[in-house]
């Protein structure tokens, strides 16, 4: 089982190693790819670019072998897709079933994502929902839940969904972006290394080190 994790992580923060390692425990694997978004359609700009986006992730993953950077999006051309992203990944390795951790937020709003149906048909969907929220899902997308939600992954099968509440950390990177344009310091929400490359490269709208 390959268990990948996408985000833009601009900036990645303890709230994505947190719920990365969580999946971990949870599906009893040994390691999460935490893939770069690095062109993602939904955006239209990142704060940080993809060098800077692509540095700090490398630095966050680098004290937890569970967690590894992948960069497959950054060197293909065009927006992110995510089912690019799977179908690359199948081609590599086609023995191996596919998980893919997702936001509860952005797994309510899958039916817009580019070929949204073909997803779960390369990949199992992992949904991390935040602690004291419920899923707030479109009529269409409570069928789709409703016709493949289970309680445990089967190793063998794809399309299946499967919700783990309470492993979300109440922070998000628009917090930390907000909080470090006002000149704050969110060095208690960031993986050590990740709050100095920011201070270093005066990301944010932060002020740089001289």
């Amino acid at each position: 089982m390959i268990c990948l994790f996408g985000g833009t992580f601009d900036p990645i923060h303890s709230g994505h190693l947190h719920a990365a390692i969580e999946v971990c425990e949870e599906l009893g694997v040994d390691s999460i790819r935490l893939v770069l978004s690095a062109r993602p359609a939904h955006r239209d700009v990142t704060s940080a670019t993809i060098e800077q986006r692509w540095g700090m992730l490398q630095l966050a993953c680098g004290d937890d072998e569970r967690l590894l950077p992948d960069d497959g999006e950054v060197h293909r051309s065009g927006p992110s897709f995510t089912v690019a992203t799977l179908a690359a990944m199948h081609e590599q390795h086609p023995d191996d079933s596919l998980v893919w951790v997702i936001g509860s937020d952005a797994y309510a709003l899958l039916p817009q994502w580019y070929e949204w149906q073909r997803v779960a048909s390369l990949a199992s969907l992992v949904v991390l929902q935040r602690p004291g929220h419920d899923l707030e899902l479109s009529p269409q997308m409570r069928a789709f839940t409703a016709a493949r939600q289970v309680t445990e992954l089967t190793d063998s099968s794809v399309g299946q969904v499967l919700v783990l509440a309470s492993v979300m950390q109440s922070v998000s990177a628009e917090e930390i972006r907000t909080i470090l344009a006002e000149g704050g310091s969110a060095d208690h929400l960031l993986p050590a290394a990740v709050a100095t490359y920011i201070s270093q490269h005066g990301l944010y709208g932060g002020i740089s080190d001289p």
